[in-house]
């Protein structure tokens, strides 16, 4: 969150909370015995760095004494459940899972997964109230952890409307956006991770190319980069694929592309879906669990294809590039996402106007 401090408003106090390894070493003896199970992760170097900021915040709520807390992710709500346990602390802690559990644990390393879920199933239910941001999320976590559905509240993502269609406004400093007569482009987001699958966009889009001009940017930052561009010179399309890393306002890009184009392996709810739609633009995404088909309106509003499958995103793309567009339907698909009082929801959660 370091790089968003800029976003926060002057009169909201930011208090750090992390302590740094090695001397978080000894926080473990601080730990619930129930959590005892996480100390091999840590003395193998696989830490939880969430974990860092158990005593901190054991003793922030001691001190403080606030009403309520909001934790997201996974390891970041045990260790406030923890840190409240240690401080004796009677705060109302509303837990927020935001992707589907297992599919994120399925991609750590096996000492988190194998004691992670043992702990959720523990602690979750001790939390007053649980948020899920996706009816797929929810059903997934109750069935995982065994925790009843009807404990776990559905809250969409915050998503400010007007701000987006007044940012896509203006215009992106990308050329193949903004110069006429250029072929299509296909825009993409995320971080650059295995969990994104980006490589299978990539596929997609060679198939795609083999047969019609068209280009292809992908908006965001991560690890897979330099693999990312490799494969796009193998597949002989790395002259019409920009890697674009971080951009400030990336819904001016999404305004102006052809087809945006999400690959997911999985996702919560797939927010940058619905950012897209705002925009107006026409939308092809990955039928993964969970978020995707939930923020098209289970393929109301975009075309879904088979996770991992190149070929039937390739043709998926092609589709929506031969359709012709009209204002009228950028505009249904920019009012299929509706404004709803999430920050309203939470507030009741947290301060215990809603079971």
């Amino acid at each position: 969150a370091g790089g968003m401090l800029r976003d926060v408003p002057a009169q909201v106090r930011v208090r750090e909370l992390a302590e740094r390894w090695p001397f978080a070493i000894r926080r473990l003896f601080e730990l619930p015995r129930s959590a005892w199970t996480l100390a091999p992760a840590w003395l193998l170097g696989r830490r939880p760095r969430s974990l860092y900021s158990l005593a901190p915040l054991a003793r922030y709520l001691d001190e403080e004494r606030p009403d309520a807390l909001l934790a997201t992710p996974t390891l970041s709500t045990l260790t406030a459940l923890f840190a409240a346990q240690l401080a004796q602390s009677p705060v109302r802690i509303v837990a927020r899972e935001a992707n589907t559990l297992t599919a994120q644990l399925t991609e750590r390393r096996q000492l988190h997964r194998s004691r992670v879920l043992p702990l959720v199933r523990e602690w979750y239910p001790r939390a007053a109230g649980i948020v899920a941001v996706s009816q797929g999320v929810a059903a997934e976590l109750a069935r995982a952890a065994g925790i009843p559905r009807g404990r776990i509240a559905v809250i969409h993502n915050p998503l400010d409307v007007a701000r987006i269609r007044e940012a896509a406004r203006e215009a992106p400093p990308e050329p193949w956006l903004t110069t006429p007569g250029a072929p299509p482009v296909i825009v993409s987001a995320g971080r650059l991770v295995a969990a994104k699958d980006f490589a299978t966009l990539l596929r997609a889009f060679a198939r795609l190319r083999a047969e019609r001009p068209a280009r292809l940017v992908i908006l965001g930052g991560g690890p897979r980069k330099l693999e990312l561009m490799w494969l796009a010179r193998r597949l002989r399309v790395a002259r019409d694929v920009r890697l674009a890393g971080h951009v400030a306002n990336p819904f001016s890009y999404m305004a102006r592309a052809r087809v945006f184009a999400l690959s997911s392996r999985y996702e919560g709810l797939a927010n940058v879906l619905r950012e897209a739609l705002a925009c107006g633009c026409p939308v092809v995404a990955t039928d993964c669990p969970s978020g995707s088909a939930e923020a098209l309106g289970y393929g109301a509003h975009g075309r879904l294809v088979p996770v991992g499958d190149d070929a039937q995103l390739a043709r998926a793309l092609a589709a929506t590039l031969d359709e012709r567009d009209t204002p009228e339907r950028a505009a249904a698909r920019a009012a299929s996402v509706a404004s709803e009082d999430s920050a309203g929801r939470y507030l009741e959660l947290l301060l215990g106007a809603e079971a």
